[in-house]
């Protein structure tokens, strides 16, 4: 959501308290000679430390509904691959006439979601693999993104197609004559047999398809479902005339799942495989990375937390926003996400949970756009309840801190990502800001 309102606040200049400089005034509060008369001191504390780190973790990516396929060129990572994997079952209302049914083509269709990345002015080259290994679910029965299956090197089809994701039209794959005919073959040979399907679902196991690096520029995602993904058998009877015949077989939607992975490892960002580490903002030029596809996250680490508590004693923070700040240097104001979540995480980036708002409804970020300038663009959380609630602890356990991430319906089936600004630059850095109210009670 993006807001384009400015926020009121009205602060008055200047007070020091405690290690921040900040700024205030004494102010009056005076509502009636019946009410208590207050003195308060308005402050806002922008200099709070905070920390920024990338850190990785791996994504779902069974059961998306999208099957993510093609190459893109990140102005950062560097390439980034995404290949999808489909097992078949046997068909169950499959008919075909020896003696008179004529076989013509097994085509794969794919229909685009609309989505896609990097450069689709280009034709696009898609390959489709046999597998040689079952596609079998891990114990959570799930599958990520770093998952893969052994496949056939020598591809059953290959098109080179010019990608048109928004006006989803639908790309057609025919499959090798031969795979296409063997599996006629069996399925008129076991036809009757008992374990017709297990038998079939052994010889058959699906396929990979993936792209050609050298000539794609461009991921796409593509729908799974019986209606959008699937092969047609296409055959024809002669009699006295010519009947053409059409077949669909349905895609297994349980276990498909997408493989998506970096190729440049000698990139920083790229380095960071395990989930339990962490690339600060200062190993990284001052820029943490949020990315769907592959897993990236960021944490935010507030290492002064402690030394806000003294000012439970003199005030009171009214209001504690976090301002992520895109680096709008290499972000173009399209790409920006247009939500952001934010949870808990602990010490070996252990994700605890995503915060909540008063309602019980998942805390998101607001979108602010500087539309002219393009250095004012942040998102915004409200933490107030989060710190105030932190405060309320005897010893805050700093290893405690926040993760910010993509929604989970883009994790998994697409590569969308982020660049944010760290604490520790200069100009349009991420920061803490805390509006407080100071009682003079001397």
């Amino acid at each position: 959501m993006v807001n384009h309102q400015n926020r009121k606040w009205y602060l008055l200049p200047i007070f020091l308290i405690g290690m921040w400089f900040v700024s205030c005034q004494e102010g009056e509060l005076d509502m009636d000679d019946n009410f208590i008369y207050t003195s308060t001191y308005t402050s806002l504390i922008d200099t709070v430390t905070i920390q920024l780190s990338t850190i990785v973790d791996t994504v779902k990516t069974t059961s998306t509904g999208n099957a993510l396929i093609g190459y893109h060129q990140h102005p950062i990572m560097g390439g980034q691959t995404a290949q999808s994997y489909f097992s078949l079952s046997a068909p169950s209302n499959f008919s075909w006439d020896t003696e008179k049914e004529v076989f013509d083509s097994l085509v794969l269709v794919l229909r685009p979601t609309g989505y896609s990345i990097g450069d689709t002015t280009v034709d696009a080259l898609f390959n489709v693999h046999e597998l040689t290994e079952t596609i079998e679910l891990n114990d959570d029965g799930s599958l990520y993104n770093t998952n893969s299956f052994a496949f056939k090197e020598t591809p059953i089809s290959t098109e080179s197609f010019r990608p048109y994701p928004q006006k989803e039209e639908e790309v057609n794959m025919r499959l090798d004559d031969t795979y296409a005919i063997s599996i006629i073959d069996f399925l008129n040979t076991y036809k009757n047999h008992t374990d017709k399907n297990s038998l079939f679902e052994e010889d058959y196991k699906g396929f990979v398809i993936n792209c050609d690096t050298t000539q794609t520029r461009a991921a796409m995602a593509f729908e799974v479902s019986d209606s959008t993904s699937y092969l047609r058998l296409y055959s024809h009877t002669v009699e006295q005339e010519k009947i053409e015949k059409e077949q669909t077989f349905s895609l297994k939607s349980t276990t498909q799942f997408n493989e998506i992975y970096a190729h440049n490892k000698d990139i920083i960002f790229n380095q960071l495989e395990d989930k339990k580490s962490r690339l600060t903002e200062q190993s990284t030029d001052g820029m943490v990375i949020l990315q769907s596809g592959l897993g990236y996250k960021f944490r935010v680490d507030l290492p002064s937390l402690n030394n806000l508590i003294e000012l439970e004693t003199k005030g009171h923070i009214v209001k504690a926003e976090l301002r992520i700040h895109p680096n709008m240097d290499i972000m173009q104001t399209d790409e920006l996400p247009s939500t952001l979540y934010i949870g808990d995480i602990y010490r070996a980036n252990e994700i605890w949970g995503y915060l909540t708002d008063t309602n019980s409804n998942l805390l998101t970020s607001v979108l602010t756009v500087d539309r002219m300038y393009h250095e004012n663009t942040y998102y915004s959380f409200d933490l107030t309840y989060y710190i105030n609630s932190r405060m309320q602890e005897a010893v805050v356990d700093t290893d405690q801190g926040l993760f910010i991430t993509l929604p989970d319906d883009d994790m998994g089936s697409s590569l969308m990502w982020l660049a944010v600004n760290g604490h520790s630059i200069t100009n349009n850095n991420s920061k803490l800001l805390l509006y407080y109210y100071y009682y003079d009670n001397e």
